[in-house]
């Protein structure tokens, strides 16, 4: 038989619905591959919106629908598998949803927005599932400081170093099982963005497939891991200036010749406003040694940073960076998370970092001890 009996009579017809199912497929899949549609079955008034937000090289991208009959319908497109915040028009709760471009299905009510049940998007339920792991490893911690009467401040107690070390086991090995994902990339940030001792996220780092190293956070996580080897102990700190209260610019570079506490902080971090009252209590106490504070406030609203100074009572030098944790002072630095903070001695050199409360406390002891 050849092609013109092939395409004659009914048989043509049978073929060509063929090629028209097979073409109609190929076209679905491959729009589901450049972009993503939520849909969602949301208890909330007509009229309602739905936002979806993320961030990608510095720029926020948003995409939105209205709810109507409690069902909502959101068409967008991510560069790859992202961090997205799902919100809405009526109440400040939010959803986080790790998602790529796929079919997402979203069931719940905006008044437990937060609580949404979210199907279809397999990264979210891999990042959930180690999240679940951590808060058991968290609440098994606390339980434990409760029952043996350790002090939560005590860096050094068996307590605290059993923790981290099971945080540190239950992180690597979830990389190791799930190398190529981007949940993994996450897991990594989420237990060891923080951490004083960058070589726990390199080795996690280093378990990652090509793949994994190829997704958005992976690049960001080598990023990190690279800067902050630049703050390592006995490095030299990075210079910069930035504006103080009276809009006067201030180097760091004028402070050289003394030990300085740098503190880099904002006005909407809780953790960092509350050791406010410790580092007042460490300038009374170390005011006739050659010790000085400057704290760097990442908010982008000069009126909130001002009116934070105020409100808890700052008498130190303060600075600004409006450009935060995008800004070339917070690269400089590797900082992506708040609080952070670093001790420089007279030569200019770091020689501690990322010290809080009763630690902070008892380094600056052993420089400066009682005469």
């Amino acid at each position: 038989m050849n092609l013109n009996q092939l395409f004659s009579g009914s048989k043509t017809i049978i073929f060509y619905g063929f090629f028209l199912l097979v073409l109609l497929h190929l076209f679905s899949f491959a729009s589901r591959a450049d972009s993503y549609v939520i849909r969602g079955d949301v208890s909330a008034p007509d009229g309602s919106k739905i936002f979806v937000r993320y961030e990608y090289n510095g720029k926020e991208i948003v995409n939105f629908d209205s709810v109507h009959d409690n069902k909502v319908v959101i068409h967008g497109t991510l560069p790859q598998i992202m961090i997205c915040t799902l919100s809405n028009s009526v109440n400040d709760q939010v959803k986080i949803v790790v998602m790529g471009n796929e079919n997402i299905y979203l069931k719940g009510t905006l008044a437990r927005f937060h609580y949404l049940e979210v199907s279809d998007a397999p990264e979210n339920v891999l990042f959930s599932t180690f999240l679940d792991q951590k808060v058991t490893i968290t609440s098994d911690y606390r339980k434990q400081l409760k029952q043996t009467n350790t002090d939560f401040h005590d860096k050094r107690s068996t307590v605290y170093l059993d923790f981290h070390r099971r945080i540190d086991s239950l992180t690597l090995s979830f990389v190791k099982q799930y190398p190529s994902a981007t949940a993994s990339s996450l897991a990594i940030i989420n237990s060891h963005l923080n951490s004083t001792d960058v070589a726990k996220a390199e080795k996690c780092y280093n378990s990652l497939s090509a793949q994994g190293k190829s997704g958005y956070y992976a690049r960001r996580l080598k990023d990190f891991i690279d800067r902050s080897k630049s703050v390592q102990i006995g490095n030299a700190a990075k210079d910069f200036s930035l504006n103080n209260l009276k809009g006067e610019k201030v180097k760091l570079s004028d402070f050289e010749g003394g030990y300085l506490l740098l503190d880099f902080w904002a006005s909407w971090c809780k953790p960092c406003r509350e050791e406010h009252p410790m580092l007042k209590k460490l300038k009374d106490r170390f005011q006739k040694e050659n010790f000085k504070i400057v704290s760097v406030s990442m908010d982008t609203n000069d009126k909130n940073w001002k009116q934070a100074v105020a409100d808890d009572g700052l008498s130190w030098t303060q600075l600004n960076d409006p450009d935060a944790l995008k800004g070339s002072v917070a690269k400089s630095y590797s900082i992506l998370a708040l609080p952070f903070n670093c001790i420089i001695d007279p030569k200019g050199k770091i020689i501690a970092t990322k010290l809080r409360g009763a630690a902070l406390e008892e380094f600056l002891s052993k420089i400066f001890p009682p005469h």
